[in-house]
């Protein structure tokens, strides 16, 4: 027999000298059970309110997440610059109950109003007008372009 035997015989022949051993094994798999219940319930249980504030944090993060991309792509158009974006959104999909708003989707976008130096031109006016309408589902109509000349 080698020495790695030996010690398991050894280690096997102590195991079997603790008296209810069973009892022991049991204790620790429903201690095991018990944490991994609790860590489950504890990164379920998240409040209304704290859902509420993420999904309004959400909301402006994916406002202005638009708002900076618009901006950044029209001040590349040529002749286009100190473009400034506002995007509203249409709030009428979402119910309020107890000064709580719920929302089941991202609102979709009522209107956009851009301001941008160069924005007198006709020409220029048309390409700002012609980008949004390609990146953002809205009617020409209610986006407002002026000049901040």
């Amino acid at each position: 027999m080698n020495e790695k035997e030996k010690k398991t015989i050894k280690w096997l022949a102590k195991l079997k000298n603790i008296k209810h051993i069973e009892v022991y094994v049991a204790i620790i798999f429903i201690v095991i059970l018990l944490l991994i219940y609790m860590s489950n319930i504890s990164s379920n249980g998240t409040s209304t309110d704290d859902s509420q504030s993420t999904n309004e944090l959400t909301i402006t993060a994916y406002v202005e997440d638009l708002e900076n991309n618009l901006q950044d792509i029209l001040s590349n158009i040529g002749g286009v610059s100190n473009v400034k974006v506002m995007i509203t959104l249409n709030m009428s999909e979402s119910t309020v109950t107890d000064s709580k708003i719920t929302i089941e989707n991202f609102p979709e976008i009522k209107g956009v109003i851009i301001t941008a130096s160069g924005a007198s031109d006709t020409a220029t006016k048309m390409k700002i007008l012609h980008a949004v309408e390609a990146v953002i589902d809205v009617k020409n109509g209610n986006i407002e372009i002026l000049s901040s000349d």
